[in-house]
This record gives structure tokens, C-alpha cells and sequence, in this order.
């Protein structure tokens, strides 16, 4: 029968489209032509704007233009809707021949342009070591399918940032990097409510990081959980007695190879990682804890080489028995630089308890400030996550250590991502956890002390101990800059969101020592140098991720704080964090929100003197200050005291962008 429905080719080449509502159509099924997607006609308008798009791609191919990828040519692609002054760039969608564009242009890359750009995947996002590289070649070399194209598309669109700054021949063939993102999404709006498949899984980890990097942070949050559940649905496949859906479990291969299995396991434990990533710390109870890992029965991260050549059945029973949950107590041998992987994993599940912590109010918590909860006591909330992290660091082989082996070595191994990125997680929770008890705006008289503002601690520290804690924490400051310094210098550079942050959180704390060296006794003289070399780093993340133009922002407007604050004592004598609460959260705020207003509020206020009242505790303090069991474990506690915050996140979104800003109240310099 005929329909009011017909497929792109059949209307393209003006026959019936002979179909009975469903794709595919007579002719495309005959003809063996693929992705037969059957519609209703067009609008008139839309028509012509299809056809001055297939203009526009023909134009394109006959005289290539090299891009940089990171505006998309809004004249080749139609959009749905205008946008809105000061929102996100809105996402384009493909249609019809755009898409079969993509399609094509995916299908007929050069294999040694898709390597180039697999290797590029491969060492700049070590948070993503789910690429086989051999598998995925064969695969795009002979079948070449749709999940595989999708997979590829998401991968180009994140590893466009660095095409300028390699050597990559045929960079003019390629697409700008919103094309290759537009056309994954288009096709993962499909194939994530099909039959669960490990590349679709893989292909929504790439494009949530790629949604983050571009603040559509509720779309990479979605993302990551689709991912979730689609390794969720395989894996019960292959462990449950009685699958959920029979007719999938049919189709599985249960001798499946080693590399399958060793891919699966890189992907599932991807999915622990990008869950703890954007999730930055809030409360959103986890998909994938620990506990869950472990009773579905996911081996431990494998290692380089295994994930590499596979695993035989007695290594997978003994990584059975090596499960994550125990890692921190292993007694075996060191984990070296192969594996990688995993010391990433169980880093980033304490990077998002020291999170958790901070942004539940951190000591502001009900009874933090009690004496047996004081970061020097052993057993408190404090002290348990850094001994965490401590043994964390301990069970590294002191190779992975940085600055005792610099960043070159490891590059000569072709590790020197991997390397930086475990150093990072290491300084910046030994930044995140330390800050948290020092004044927000000391003076320049100021030595190491604890907090100032209420609540404040209810016991003594140790003689030494804040000097010792301003010590850590401003090495690890310093730390974080060199290290960002050298992987540039070197080539090994990253432009991801967490390495991001990195940077933003290092500026922060150089430029707070630089204008109150006291702070650290003097033990900072290359304060300023290290901010300039986290400035230059943000300013390149900043050209190719929104994500970046706040943080630099923020920099802005704490510099003008701590300009104004040095300069004018008097003024702004005894303030302390509450009065600046909205700058404060802005260290490691996440939702894209507006409050310049409210902080040209507080440092008014500050400069009147009526900011807020530092005598009087937070009310989330008061109200909930009868209900924690302290005597329970740091994950139960945190849980707790995540209930009576409000849900924040890690990134910092609250400022205008820097075209809005009065620039003229800032220096030139920031520092």
C-alpha cells in the first residue's frame, strides 16, 4: 500500500514509495540501500532550506575549506529554532541528505586520518581508555556500521581541539567539530533504544563528556545514565540466570572472546568514572557504587596489557578476586604506569568523597566543628579521606610520582597524559580538602591559622599543624601549575573539563598566596609565575570549551576582591567567607546561573559595612545539628549531611561572560 509517509531516496529520485508505514520501503529493501527513514512531506520552507544546504555541502566538497572546528557554519546546517541572546549555542539536527552527508563522509575517512585521530582519543582523554584500537579498525575497515560511524563522529568531535596543534595531514577533509557532534546525536536518539550494544554505550560516555565541555551539562548527565544502563543490560545478559529480555540474551555470543570481555570491563568502569566526573560531587545517589560493581560481578579495571590482548580465564578469576572495593588495602605488588586505568578509577571514587564533603558545607556541616570531627583528630570525617587518599597514593609505584619523575619520561612511553592526569587527582584533592579550613580573606599579616568565621573549631590544633596544612596545600597548588606547565611545553597538554578545573582551582589558590604571601609563611615566591602559567592554560581551554569563560571570570572578580582588600585594610577589616558567601560557592559552583548582581551586593556591602553578620550559624547548622550519627562511616555521614544541602555542583557558572564584564575595573594584569 501507499502512505502518506515516503523515504528520503523516493522522494529524492520523484517515484511512489510503495511502504506500509513502516521502514523500510519496497525500494530500499530491494535495493539494499540503508537507513531508510520514512517522513511526511515538507514544508515548503523547509524544502528550500534543504536544498540551499545541499548547495552549501556540494560547495564545500569541491573547494574544502580548512576550519577550526569551533564555530559551526550556520549556513550549513538548518536550524529548528532562533537562539535566545546569551543562551548556549542551540544544537543544529540534520535532515535527510545532511545526514546521509555525514554518513558518507564518516564511511570514507581515511583509515590513517581515523587512526591519527583514535591515537589523539586515546591519549588525551585517560579518563576514556575504552578505544580497542585493532577492533575498532577492523571493524570500520569491513562492515563499517552505524554504531561504528556514531562512535567515530563523537570521537571527532572532542579530539577536534587538537588537530591544530599536531601535525595531522588531511585536516582539510574534515568536518567542523558541532557537524560530527549534531550527526551523533541524531543517530544516538535512535540507537540508544535498541538493543544494547557496547560502541552506543562508549559513543554516550564521548558525547557526555563533549555536552559537558559545551555546558549542556543536564544532557551529559543524561547521557552518562543511558550509557549506564545499556552496560547494565549487557552485563545481566552474561551473569543473570533468568535475563530480563530473553530475546536480546539470544543473540549474545556466551564464549565471547577475550577482547570483548576486556572492552566491556574498560566500558563499564568508564561509566563509574564519567558518573563521579559530572556528577562533580552532588547528591544524586550513584547508579553504579561500589557495592553494585561488585555484586554485579565486574572484574577490576584491566591493565594496558590486558586490555590490549585480553585476559585468559585464570587472570579474570584472579582479578575477580582483586575487586576495586579492596584495592586500597592490597598488599601485592605496586601499580605501575600500565595500569593506568585503574589507579584513575579508584582515584576519582575519593576525588568525589572530598567533593562530597566540601560542597555538603564541608566543616560548616552540623558538628563538624565538634572536637572529635576536627581535621586532626584520627577518625574524623577529614582524616579518614585523606588517609584514603594517602594509601591510595601509597599503593602507586613511586615511578607515577610527580615532581620526583617529570612528565618527558612518561611521554617517552607514550604515558605522559596518563601520568599527569593521576597527579592531578592526587593535588587536587589534597588542595580541595585543606582549603576548606582556611580563612576566605585573610590579611597580609595573616599566618597560617583555621577559620575565622562561625562555625568555628571547637578544640586547639597541634602546634604546627595549620603550617604543616598551608605547606601541602600550596605545594599542591604549586604542583598543579608546573605540571599543566610542563605537559604543554612537552606536548602532552590535555583540554578536558576536569584537567580544567584543575587549572581554575591552582589560579584561585596562587593568586590568593600571591596577595597574602603569609598565608604560607613566605614558601610561595613563584606564586605569580605559576598563576600566569594556569591563566595560559585556561585561556587555550577557554577557545575551545565554553566551559572555561566563567572560570576565567571568577579569577576576574577575585582579583578585584583581593586588589581591593590589600589595598583598603581598614574597609575590609574582620571579613570573613559569609560575607562572601556568592563568590565563595562560585570556587565550585556548577549550575549556569546569573548572580553578578548579588556579588556587586556583597563587596558593596563589605565596603558599607553591612554585609552579612558573621556571628550566627548557618541555618542549615541549626536545624540539623541533633540528627548526625558521627559514629558512622564516612560514606553514611556524608549521605547525611548531603540531605540537608542545597544540590550544588563543582563548576563555576555564576558570573557574566567576559564580554559582559566592565573590564576597566580590572587590571591588565591579573594578579
Amino acid at each position: 500500500m501507499r502512505s502518506s509517509l515516503s523515504c528520503d531516496f523516493c522522494r529524492r529520485s520523484k517515484i511512489k514509495c510503495v511502504n506500509t508505514g513502516k521502514a523500510p520501503c519496497r525500494k530500499c529493501q530491494k535495493s539494499g540501500i540503508p537507513d531508510c527513514n520514512l517522513s511526511r512531506p515538507q514544508s515548503k520552507i523547509l524544502k528550500n532550506s534543504v536544498r540551499r544546504v545541499v548547495q552549501r555541502v556540494d560547495s564545500l566538497a569541491s573547494n574544502p575549506q580548512p576550519t577550526t572546528g569551533h564555530e559551526l557554519d550556520r549556513s550549513v546546517l538548518p536550524v529548528q529554532h532562533s537562539e535566545a541572546p546569551g543562551s548556549s549555542p542551540l544544537h543544529v539536527s540534520i535532515y535527510g541528505e545532511d545526514r546521509a552527508n555525514v554518513h558518507s563522509h564518516l564511511a570514507n575517512l581515511s583509515p590513517n586520518i581515523v587512526l591519527k585521530a583514535l591515537n589523539i582519543f586515546t591519549n588525551k582523554f585517560p579518563e576514556l581508555g575504552i578505544l580497542h584500537l585493532p577492533s575498532f579498525m577492523q571493524e570500520f575497515q569491513t562492515s563499517c556500521h552505524n554504531e561504528t560511524k556514531t562512535l567515530l563522529a563523537a570521537i571527532l568531535s572532542v579530539t577536534h581541539c587538537y588537530y591544530s596543534r599536531s601535525s595531522f595531514t588531511g585536516l582539510e577533509t574534515l568536518l567542523s567539530r558541532d557537524q560530527y557532534a549534531s550527526y551523533a546525536r541524531e543517530m544516538l536518539s535512535q540507537s540508544s533504544f535498541q538493543a544494547p550494544k557496547v560502541q552506543v554505550a562508549q559513543a554516550l560516555l564521548v558525547m557526555g563528556l563533549f555536552e559537558w565541555g559545551s555546558r549542556e551539562f543536564h544532557r551529559a548527565w543524561i547521557y552518562c545514565g543511558i550509557a549506564i544502563r545499556i552496560m547494565q543490560a549487557i552485563n545481566s545478559l552474561q551473569i543473570a540466570p533468568y535475563p530480563a529480555d530473553p530475546l536480546a540474551s539470544g543473540n549474545q555470543d556466551t564464549s565471547q572472546d577475550a577482547i570483548t570481555t576486556a572492552v566491556q570491563n574498560r566500558t563499564m568502569w568508564a561509566c563509574f568514572i564519567m558518573e563521579r566526573l559530572i556528577s562533580s560531587g552532588t547528591y544524586n545517589p550513584p547508579m553504579l557504587p561500589l557495592s553494585e560493581m561488585e555484586k554485579i560481578k565486574v572484574l577490576r579495571p584491566f591493565s594496558a596489557v590486558e586490555f590490549a590482548f585480553g585476559t585468559d580465564p585464570a587472570s579474570q578469576r584472579s582479578s575477580m578476586e582483586q575487586s576495586l572495593a579492596t584495592l586500597p588495602n592490597r598488599n601485592s605488588s605496586l601499580l605501575d604506569i600500565t595500569q593506568a586505568f585503574e589507579v584513575i578509577v579508584a582515584g576519582f571514587d575519593i576525588w568525589t568523597h572530598v567533593m562530597t564533603f566540601v560542597l555538603n558545607d564541608g566543616r560548616r556541616a552540623p558538628e563538624m566543628c565538634a572536637p572529635q570531627n576536627c581535621p586532626w583528630v584520627p577518625g574524623s570525617p577529614w582524616s579518614n579521606t585523606r588517609s584514603r587518599l594517602e594509601a591510595w597514593r601509597a599503593n602507586q609505584h613511586h615511578r607515577l610520582h610527580y615532581p620526583e619523575n617529570s612528565v618527558v619520561a612518561h611521554i617517552a612511553l607514550a604515558y605522559g597524559e596518563s601520568f599527569t592526569y593521576i597527579n592531578l587527582i592526587y593535588y587536587l584533592s589534597t588542595l580541595m580538602l585543606h582549603r576548606e579550613y582556611f580563612p576566605f580573606l585573610p590579611t597580609s599579616e595573616t599566618i597560617p591559622r583555621g577559620p575565622v568565621d562561625h562555625p568555628q573549631l571547637q578544640a586547639e590544633a597541634p602546634p604546627g599543624w595549620w603550617d604543616s596544612s598551608a605547606l601541602e596545600m600550596f605545594s599542591a597548588t604549586e604542583h598543579i601549575a608546573q605540571i599543566l606547565h610542563e605537559s604543554s611545553e612537552c606536548g602532552a597538554e590535555i583540554l578536558t573539563p576536569f584537567v580544567g578545573f584543575c587549572a581554575f582551582s591552582a589560579a584561585y589558590m596562587n593568586l590568593y598566596v600571591s596577595h597574602f604571601p603569609q598565608m604560607n609563611l613566605g614558601r610561595s615566591p613563584r606564586a605569580e609565575e605559576n598563576l600566569n602559567y594556569c591563566l595560559a592554560y585556561l585561556e587555550r581551554f577557554r577557545q575551545e570549551w565554553k566551559l572555561g569563560e566563567s572560570w576565567m571570570t571568577t579569577i576576574k572578580h577575585a582579583s578585584l576582591l583581593y586588589q581591593r582588600a590589600s589595598s583598603d585594610k581598614a574597609r575590609y577589616q574582620g571579613k570573613s567567607r559569609k560575607d562572601f558567601d556568592i563568590l565563595h560557592q562560585s570556587i565550585h559552583e556548577f549550575r549556569v546561573v546569573d548572580r553578578s548582581q548579588q556579588y556587586i551586593q556583597e563587596i558593596e556591602g563589605a565596603e558599607r559595612g553591612t554585609g552579612p553578620s558573621t556571628s550566627e550559624d548557618t541555618p542549615a547548622t541549626t536545624a540539623a545539628s541533633e540528627s548526625l550519627d558521627l559514629d558512622a562511616p564516612l560514606n553514611d555521614l556524608l549521605n547525611e549531611v548531603s540531605t540537608y544541602a542545597h544540590e550544588q555542583g563543582m563548576w563555576s557558572h555564576w558570573w557574566p561572560s567576559l564580554e559582559e564584564m566592565n573590564l576597566a575595573l580590572f587590571s591588565d594584569n591579573v594578579s
